[in-house]
């Protein structure tokens, strides 16, 4: 393990979200877990929750993400925060790919959409110590309702 881990050393993975899966690489430290995740076109999750914060940076492309009874179109640059416990997914509804960059804290790393791959940093003797470890939990919602805020007005 090392502070510092060059770009080609961390895996790209597929994260299974229920119906759909994207590209990730992952690292994480004790509190936190960054991920850049490439969502396809077409791309949807299921509603999910995670005992986490997540912070959003739109990298390139477009989403619509879904917080509970709110929808938010991001284009590229876009921040976005989503607060722990709360219901939310993504939907790419554009014709090409987007590229997100995600924290969580306190980190994802022990989550099954990044256990496989993600990579700690971490000094030369220094011992994890994560400050939690949550995880995603699909959640039955009515995602259709919601949805339909994303359609343009007749």
């Amino acid at each position: 393990m090392s502070l510092h881990v060059s770009g080609a050393a961390v895996r790209e993975q597929l994260a299974d979200m229920g119906t759909t899966s994207f590209v990730t690489k992952a690292v994480y430290g004790n509190a936190a877990s960054l991920m850049i995740a490439t969502r396809p076109s077409g791309y949807h999750s299921k509603p999910h929750t995670h005992d986490c914060e997540q912070l959003n940076w739109l990298q390139s492309g477009q989403v619509w993400v879904f917080i509970e009874n709110r929808a938010f179109r991001l284009e590229a640059g876009d921040f976005l925060r989503i607060p722990a416990g709360v219901v939310h997914w993504a939907w790419n509804k554009s014709e090409q790919p987007c590229t997100m960059v995600e924290v969580h804290a306190p980190g994802l790393q022990r989550d099954s959409t990044l256990a496989a791959h993600a990579v700690g940093l971490f000094d030369e003797g220094e011992r994890p110590q994560p400050a939690s470890e949550p995880t995603t939990t699909f959640v039955d919602f009515d995602a259709e309702a919601v949805e339909r805020l994303t359609e343009p007005a007749p």
